[in-house]
């Protein structure tokens, strides 16, 4: 097993570099919507699939769609 590389000294060498990503506030959003949204859609029809095979009917009946 080699020994962990310990030859950079200054570990803020980098700290006036630009971020890679430089996204505006609007697209900061637009990510995290988009991000979380996904996640919310993904448990949601989990959730429908539960309810449908515990209560024999579909989460859409109740809705209405």
């Amino acid at each position: 097993m080699s020994p962990i590389d310990m030859r950079d000294k200054d570990p803020f060498a980098n700290a006036e570099a630009e971020p890679k990503d430089n996204i505006s506030t609007f697209g900061f959003i637009y990510r995290a919507i988009i991000r979380y949204g996904k996640v919310t859609i993904f448990f949601y029809l989990i959730i429908a699939l539960v309810y449908s095979y515990l209560f024999g009917t579909s989460i859409f009946d109740f809705l209405g769609l």
